[in-house]
């Protein structure tokens, strides 16, 4: 599945691609087990929409994209869509819509939990997007741009935490030859491979990076008191519209991505630096039921 989204490009290759494609990539990675469309399909259909987005200059974000009114507007440009075509590319619309609503508001669980048992509610797919498209616009080269692309890479991608980000170096990280981006963790004996959609981020950023930090290179505190949050205190001042970086909610989105998609939970919780699964229950809150789809192609595997 991730290699139909991570490889996916338009057949004609709009100028517009390269600007929208995180966002398009995130949006379908995280809704396609809750439409009944094959994932080809939706990259299609969305590409389409958020590059149309794109050109008549709305902003860069799946909400804007998936509003109904940018729907109705880009399905009139496309005049040779008709009949069940025409009919095919709204439901697609509409579905993946309807899922990154609930993605965006609805994950939340009802359950009470003790205060010492909460953690940081993840990401949702829209701000991963905006923020890895305002990470990429920001000036200054490694000290901005290169570090906000690495903070969300290692945070999001990898799922480590302050200490770890802080002490990652560009010699910790290798790039194998099948492409996974593999981050050998400061201080502990753990091996974490980073996740298809930020492999590209955090492999582009090493190269460059060389036996230096990858997040604020040219700092001389191996671990500065509150480094990470008076940075991203600076550089996100006036940026109207964006929620707060927290590196701790990068981390929670990793930890729920993994456990929607299922991957076993032991090897989470190692990957995660954790003593036992007993430490994902808090995250387990914004984990959805399986739908009927995805719970019949899991008990029938894959043909």
């Amino acid at each position: 599945m991730s290699g139909a989204i991570l490889g996916y490009r338009p057949l004609d290759e709009p100028s517009e691609w390269p600007l929208v494609a995180d966002g398009v990539r995130m949006v379908a990675a995280a809704t396609c087990d809750s439409v009944p469309y094959p994932v080809a399909k939706v990259m299609l259909v969305l590409s389409g929409l958020a590059t149309f987005a794109e050109r008549v200059g709305l902003a860069r974000d799946p909400l804007v994209w998936l509003a109904p009114e940018t729907i109705t507007r880009y399905l009139l440009t496309r005049p040779t869509l008709r009949g069940s075509t025409l009919q095919t590319y709204r439901c697609v619309l509409l579905r993946v819509r309807e899922a990154l609503l609930w993605l965006q508001s609805g994950q939340q669980s009802k359950l009470k939990m003790r205060a010492s048992r909460q953690r940081p509610a993840p990401y949702t797919p829209p701000e991963l997007a905006r923020f890895l498209m305002w990470a990429r616009g920001l000036p200054g080269g490694p000290t901005r741009g290169g570090s906000a692309l690495a903070l969300l890479a290692l945070g999001a991608g990898c799922g480590l935490s302050r200490r770890e980000v802080l002490a990652t170096r560009g010699t910790h990280v290798t790039a194998l030859p099948s492409d996974a981006v593999v981050v050998a963790v400061p201080g502990s004996d753990r091996l974490v491979v980073c996740r298809a959609m930020w492999e590209e981020v955090l492999a582009e950023h090493t190269r460059s990076a060389g036996d230096s930090y990858l997040f604020l290179p040219q700092r001389k505190a191996v671990a500065p008191k509150n480094g990470i949050t008076n940075w991203v205190e600076r550089v996100q001042r006036g940026s109207s519209g964006m929620p707060e970086l927290k590196l701790a909610r990068l981390r929670s989105t990793w930890i729920v991505e993994l456990l929607r998609q299922r991957v076993p939970e032991d090897v989470v919780a190692t990957a995660a630096g954790m003593g036992s699964t007993a430490g994902l229950a808090p995250y387990r809150a914004w984990v959805p039921k399986l739908t009927q789809e995805a719970t019949t192609r899991m008990l029938r595997g894959w043909a």
